[in-house]
């Protein structure tokens, strides 16, 4: 798995894509997400179709959603079996308790 763009200051700040590696079928992680745990992630569009899958973090949303969906992705990528790190939920607590202050 990477992201869609490389340089982290390059990245949006409306939506991520994460592309998975070749053989998997991303459609069985947007599947296991929404029907098992209510969460849609977004498809690939255009050259990214069938690639990978896209976060959208805009509009009303807050740590707990954030946290939420990282948690259901980390779930997912595990009951699929699909080689992944792990520490993705941790790195965002800290991120967040770092930069959101009290």
């Amino acid at each position: 798995m990477q992201f869609n763009v490389a340089e982290p200051g390059e990245r949006s700040d409306t939506v991520t894509t994460v592309l998975l590696n070749d053989g998997f079928d991303p459609g069985l992680l947007h599947d296991y997400c929404n029907f098992k745990c209510g969460v849609a992630l977004g498809r690939g569009l255009g050259k990214l179709n069938n690639k990978g899958f896209r976060i959208a973090h805009m509009g009303h949303l807050n740590a707990p959603m954030v946290l939420g969906t990282l948690g259901v992705i980390e779930m997912a990528l595990g009951a699929l079996r699909i080689a992944h790190g792990t520490g993705g939920v941790e790195a965002a607590i800290e991120w967040l308790s770092e930069n959101v202050k009290a």
